[in-house]
């Protein structure tokens, strides 16, 4: 049984000196605008805040779990029994030999603005990926064949302590979509990007161009949605297969289950309409994944993250 709420609020503001707010509706912090209400939920501005949060959560047994953005996240009906830490820290700087340092819960589009006002390429894959670093890291987001493990040198992790150790590109085991922090319960809290002097002007036109071309592919950013829902599988050559082609051709276009639905332009994209619920995202994926099973016989992989109610901490 979950101690007294408002107690916990209480030792929360003495410990942390911040106050905890109770009851969140966790559709507000979620592109998608899906999700129940949260337990408890912070927003950390800085490391001691974070570091603190964690601590305080962790003393008191309290399931907790750290977001960014909430861009490729799929939250509960019924919300989240514990802690929701939103990690704004946020603040970027330029180091020598070409590296660039950043909190993690800066915005992705920030860090590659920021690159390409330095003269600094490297990044331009990541133009017009919505997010956070720290959630850019955590799923090895990329485009255009290039991917955020490219560029990592190296990061400051938190564990469920609240404590920090610096690692290299090597811990987190990247490959395609994903890193080695979907296993672990750990928290990024700075990031040291290797990037390369490049023309700013040509580090701009191929931001712009990117920028372009994924307004042809993607929902407007007025859509509710989280982003591609399924990983490109892998065949066994080790060449890739658009999800969104096998999807397409297993007539996903025009499904629909309640108010999510598939977008008409991309099939591997699942928008909600105006009021879709988890569990109709959750059916409505099963279904696509079913489909593409048995017309092709490859099982799809979600590349949004979809967050319980209860969630079992590693």
């Amino acid at each position: 049984m979950m101690p007294d709420r408002a107690a916990i609020a209480r030792l929360f503001r003495t410990e942390v000196k911040r106050t905890l707010r109770q009851s969140v509706s966790l559709r507000l912090y979620s592109n998608f605008k899906i999700g129940g209400r949260a337990d408890f939920f912070f927003a950390a501005r800085s490391p001691q805040e974070l570091r603190s949060s964690i601590r305080f959560a962790r003393s008191r047994r309290l399931s907790f779990y750290v977001i960014g953005s909430g861009t490729n996240i799929l939250f509960d009906d019924e919300g989240f029994r514990g802690l929701i830490i939103r990690n704004e820290v946020q603040g970027i700087k330029k180091l020598k030999g070409g590296r660039v340092e950043t909190f993690c819960g800066t915005s992705l589009s920030d860090l590659v603005e920021f690159a390409a006002a330095e003269g600094l390429r490297g990044l331009e894959f990541a133009a017009g990926i919505p997010g956070t670093v720290g959630g850019a890291i955590f799923g090895n987001a990329g485009a255009f064949g290039r991917s955020v493990g490219d560029v990592l040198k190296e990061a400051v992790l938190m564990d469920g302590h609240g404590r920090d150790f610096l690692v290299d590109n090597k811990y987190f085991e990247f490959g395609y979509r994903h890193s080695s922090l979907k296993k672990r319960h750990l928290t990024l809290v700075k990031a040291v990007f290797q990037l390369k002097k490049g023309d700013r002007e040509k580090i701009k036109a191929e931001i712009e161009k990117n920028l372009e071309e994924r307004k042809t592919r993607h929902p407007s950013t007025k859509t509710a949605y989280a982003g591609s829902y399924f990983k490109n599988p892998i065949q066994a050559d080790g060449t890739k297969v658009a999800a969104g082609y096998l999807l397409e051709k297993a007539g996903a276009k025009g499904l629909k289950i309640g108010d999510a639905a598939v977008f008409a332009g991309h099939a591997n994209f699942i928008i909600n309409l105006g009021r879709a619920r988890a569990r109709d995202v959750l059916l409505l994926a099963q279904e696509l994944k079913d489909r593409v099973r048995k017309d092709f016989g490859v099982e799809l992989d979600e590349e949004v993250v979809y967050l319980p109610a209860i969630f079992s901490m590693p």
